[in-house]
């Protein structure tokens, strides 16, 4: 069977139904349970939806050796369980889209992702530049035309590699009209790659 971490995220006693149990304030317990289970247990799933707990699942041995709780196919970014904001652990994604230079002298948007498939959290950013422009600068955006929540931004200015600049927290990013992923270009001729590691969230 699998271990099951069960941890309370407030500070009030939390009953789960599905388990009898009554969870104390910031308390943890783990329990045992197959794995079957866990998508039967309506009380959890909405204390989970809720920001009420967090959970974690700890595969037997014997589950991880039988191959049959891994995925057939290779895990993709959509595949990682989101997380409520405050879990303290959680799974991330790399994304990874190449800056091919244009002509140079004006602004443009490269389209990483034309629509949100997912609520995440940006956690880092960084870039290569192999075609530098004075003074120029790459922000990612949830829109294009240098529109939408800025999430990052880079010195372009220079070659080599660039990280994360300007921004002192986090951003959100979540479905919506017009919400994607994209690169504002301040001036087209930059060329390299950028790179963002994301935290799928609910």
């Amino acid at each position: 069977m699998a271990t099951v971490t069960i941890q309370n995220l407030t500070s009030k006693e939390v009953f789960l139904q599905d388990l009898y149990t009554t969870i104390g304030p910031n308390g943890l317990i783990k329990v045992e349970r197959t794995t079957t289970d866990l998508p039967r247990m309506k009380t959890l799933q909405a204390a989970i939806a809720e920001d009420r707990v967090a959970v974690s699942v700890t595969y037997s041995p014997d589950e991880v050796a039988s191959g049959l709780a891994s995925p057939p196919n290779a895990v993709e970014a959509q595949d990682i369980a989101a997380v409520s904001a405050p879990t303290p652990m959680s799974g991330v994604a790399l994304v990874r889209h190449s800056l091919l230079a244009g002509g140079g002298g004006s602004p443009d948007d490269l389209t990483v992702i034309e629509t949100l498939p997912f609520k995440f959290r940006i956690i880092d950013a960084w870039g290569f530049v192999s075609a530098p422009v004075s003074g120029s600068t790459l922000e990612v955006r949830t829109q294009a035309g240098g529109a939408g929540t800025k999430l990052a931004e880079l010195d372009s200015g220079s070659t080599g590699q660039k990280r994360w600049q300007g921004l002192l927290s986090t951003g959100v990013a979540t479905p919506g009209t017009l919400e994607g992923l994209f690169v504002h270009r301040s001036d087209n001729g930059v060329a390299g790659e950028v790179f963002l590691l994301v935290r799928p969230e609910i």
